[in-house]
C-alpha cells in the first residue's frame, strides 16, 4: 500500500510540474512565421506552375514578416497588446488572453484589425516558445511566439 501512495505522490508532482502559471506567459513575445515551412503543407497538391507561382509570391511574402516587427505584450487581467510595425506602419490592438487547461486561449475577435490565428486561437507553451494549436490538435512548429527577455 505504501508503494501505491509512493506512486500516486511521484505522478502528481510530475503532472503539476507541467502547469502553465500567468507568470510564464506575462511579458513581452515576438511573433515569428516560418512562411516557407507553412507553404510546403499547402502546396502539395497543386500543379507545377502553381507551385511556382505560390514559391515566389511565399518569398516575397518571407521577405515582409522578416522586416516586420510583430509583438504581442501579454499583460495582468487578461489583456494583451498585439503590434504590428512594418516601415511606417504601425498597427496596435488590445486584445484577451486566459489559460485554459494548459492552453493559452488568445481572442482577437473584437476588434479584427490584426487577424493573430485566423479563427484558430488556441496555443501552448512548450519549451520555452507559444505554438499554435491546430483544430486537428497539432502543434505547428511554423507558427511561434519567442520570449524577449
Amino acid at each position: 500500500m505504501k508503494i501505491f501512495y509512493f506512486l500516486i505522490f511521484i505522478v502528481s508532482i510530475s503532472f503539476s510540474q507541467n502547469e502553465i502559471k500567468h507568470s510564464d506567459i506575462i511579458g513581452e513575445w515576438e511573433i515569428k512565421i516560418k512562411v516557407k515551412q507553412l507553404l510546403k503543407e499547402e502546396i502539395k497538391e497543386l500543379d507545377m506552375f502553381e507551385k511556382m507561382a505560390a514559391e515566389l509570391a511565399s518569398g516575397f511574402a518571407e521577405d515582409i514578416l522578416n522586416s516586420a516587427d510583430m509583438y504581442i505584450e501579454f499583460k495582468r487581467n487578461d489583456i494583451a497588446l498585439l503590434t504590428f510595425d512594418f516601415l511606417d506602419y504601425q498597427e496596435e490592438e488590445e486584445i484577451k488572453w486566459k489559460l485554459i487547461d494548459n492552453e493559452i486561449l488568445i481572442d482577437d475577435s473584437l476588434n479584427k484589425k490584426i487577424n493573430l490565428g485566423s479563427e484558430n486561437n488556441v496555443w501552448v507553451l512548450e519549451n520555452g516558445m507559444i505554438f499554435l494549436k491546430e483544430k486537428n490538435q497539432a502543434i505547428n512548429k511554423a507558427v511561434f511566439l519567442r520570449k524577449i527577455p
